[in-house]
């Protein structure tokens, strides 16, 4: 009884993530359901075809007992994840095909509570394919997790800080600039050691605070509202002659891509309180040197 429950809830998420592509009566969707929850073979047929323009968008409903639904889109040699929260037993969310036109592997997987706030504890419900139709690459111009672009308050305030600025550099500095002054960095989250909490860049717009990864996305963020490919970065940090876990963000100018560190730039941890001190030392600073105490590890899509 408690699979057939799991395999209706899920089924209803599935048709409704791909109700809003567009139809093709020649043409069914398969689903390849994993185990434990399911038959390795079974799979549901869905009227549709299949195919996306750049982006699906779904809604449905699920078990409360679980934290979320984490999709992964791989195309190639690429993959990313989106998250998207349970809330009152229902989920949402549009998942953006990133990579170009091509056929992409879309796995679905629900996320469980995990005591560990480092670790995302999850299980593989199903697999489908999907072809995206639309050319272009828009890896670091799309909404991504933690990333979003296309919330309402993001563009608004982008546009606001961007009024007026002519060139992308200029723009780029104005977003750096304003992250750096308005946004704190959160010491309770840092006492507690919550590192990991990737929050994402609306809850500190709404907030005024965060850490390190925080503090990138929403400076990514803000420069992908306005068309300026932007990217958050992964990687360690130096103080003091030790390294640590850290995050930034690079934006891309005509062809090359500047670093700057909107953390570093809006002060600093004195006495055990944070202490803001705005500048604009790690904006676009000679790679060669912005390299002696920052390592890149990967590239946040």
């Amino acid at each position: 009884m408690r699979n057939k429950k799991l395999y209706m809830i899920t089924a209803y998420v599935l048709i409704m993530m791909f109700m809003a592509l567009p139809a093709q009566a020649a043409q069914t969707l398969n689903i390849n359901w994993f185990a434990p929850y399911y038959d390795n073979t079974a799979s549901v047929i869905l009227p549709e075809s299949g195919q996306a323009d750049t982006s699906f968008s779904f809604q449905g409903e699920i078990d409360s007992k679980y934290k979320a639904v984490l999709v992964k889109i791989v195309k190639g040699q690429d993959s990313v994840y989106y998250y998207y929260p349970v809330n009152n037993n229902t989920v949402s969310g549009q998942v953006y095909l990133r990579f170009g036109k091509g056929t992409y592997q879309v796995e679905i997987n629900v996320v469980k509570p995990d005591p560990n706030p480092a670790v995302i504890a999850f299980d593989k419900l199903a697999r489908t394919s999907i072809e995206n139709t639309a050319e272009g690459d828009g890896r670091y111009l799309l909404p991504s997790w933690g990333i979003e672009s296309d919330n309402q308050a993001i563009v608004k305030l982008a546009n606001q800080i961007t009024k007026d600025i002519k060139t992308d550099y200029d723009k780029i500095k104005a977003v750096h600039n304003w992250v750096s002054k308005n946004i704190t960095y959160d010491m309770e989250k840092y006492k507690q050691g919550k590192f990991y909490d990737n929050e994402g860049a609306v809850k500190a717009l709404e907030t005024k605070k965060g850490l390190c990864r925080d503090y990138s996305n929403l400076t990514t963020a803000l420069l992908r509202a306005v068309g300026i490919e932007a990217r958050t970065v992964i990687g360690q940090a130096a103080t003091n002659g030790s390294w640590y876990g850290h995050a930034w963000t690079e934006a891309k100018v005509g062809d090359r891509w500047i670093s700057m560190d909107t953390t570093w730039d809006a002060g600093n941890i004195k006495n055990g309180g944070f202490v803001p001190k705005f500048s604009e030392k790690y904006f676009d600073m000679a790679q060669t040197e912005f390299d002696k105490t920052h390592k890149k590890t990967m590239d946040v899509y």
